[in-house]
Parts: C-alpha cells; sequence; structure tokens
C-alpha cells in the first residue's frame, strides 16, 4: 500500500554549480543499472512518483516528494524542477541512512556506486523522468550537483516487498 504524504527538505547554503549539460525539455532517462535493484523500462509507467525540486531564494532549497514509500516494482520517477538552477534526482540502494553518506571534498558529492538509475541534470523549468524496477529494500534520493546534498537535497526511500 502507498502512502501519499508530501516530505519537504529546506535548507540553508551557497548557489552550487552545475555540469553545462542539461534537459531542454521533458526527458526520459536511460541508465544501465548498478548497485543492486534497479533497471530502466523504456516506455514502462509503473507506480508514480512525483518530485519537485524548488529553490526558494539562492540560499534555501527543497525536494517535495508525493510518498517516500512504495510497493516493489516498476516506479516512475518524475521530477519538476521549479526552482532558478539545475537539479537532478539519483536513486541509491543502500542501508547508510539518508542524512549519514559521506561527501566527497574533492567534489562536494556523494559516491553514486550504488546507484540504481537517475534524472540527469534538469534545467530550471523542464521536467524530467525515469522508470525502474526496484527491489525492496532501502533506497537514499539525492540531488548529487555539487554541494546540493550536503546542503540538504536528500531523503529516505523505502520500497516494500
Amino acid at each position: 500500500m502507498m502512502t501519499a504524504a508530501v516530505v519537504t527538505l529546506s535548507f540553508l547554503g551557497v548557489a552550487c554549480g552545475s555540469s553545462s549539460s542539461g534537459s531542454s525539455g521533458t526527458t526520459a532517462t536511460t541508465v544501465a543499472p548498478g548497485g543492486g535493484g534497479g533497471v530502466t523500462i523504456p516506455g514502462a509507467t509503473g507506480t508514480q512518483v512525483h518530485v519537485e525540486a524548488t529553490d526558494q531564494d539562492q540560499t534555501h532549497q527543497s525536494f517535495k516528494f508525493d510518498t517516500t514509500s512504495v510497493a516493489a516494482g516498476k516506479v516512475t520517477f518524475t521530477l519538476k524542477n521549479s526552482g532558478n538552477r539545475q537539479h537532478e534526482l539519483i536513486v541509491l540502494k543502500t542501508d547508510t541512512a539518508f542524512d549519514a553518506l559521506t561527501v566527497n571534498p574533492a567534489d562536494n558529492k556523494v559516491s553514486e556506486d550504488s546507484s540504481v538509475g537517475e534524472i540527469s541534470e534538469t534545467d530550471a523549468g523542464k521536467t524530467g523522468t525515469v522508470t525502474l524496477d526496484l527491489k525492496p529494500g532501502k533506497y537514499v534520493l539525492v540531488c548529487n550537483i555539487e554541494k546540493h546534498y550536503a546542503q540538504g537535497m536528500k531523503s529516505a526511500f523505502t520500497v516494500t516487498g
């Protein structure tokens, strides 16, 4: 059973840089699976998870999720970037607490070794989507653009069996 809830994660911090590549509209991302449990399924819809990335000002950003728990199987994440800079959504399968991932001081990002899929950098005003086949377990959803994780763009996510 899916629980509907809105989770808002706000933070203070410096506006972060990002790569120069970005999306130019609605994107469907195809990602090679890795880290245990995710497979991108072109054309599949699955359980819908809506995520909104926002920037209240230069130092306040947030994620809003309509749910942070779904049943195992096909899950379609849709990231709407309502902010004023690029954001992304990385799905990591890990038993590590969402706020305890190690940040690499060289690039101010967390490891993506346990990534099972992602919505790549999405420009302000654009939307991206990806459908993954998720196994039961604990996940962490992050924006891994430089400094975004450390400044608060992260959430626990659970897939039930």
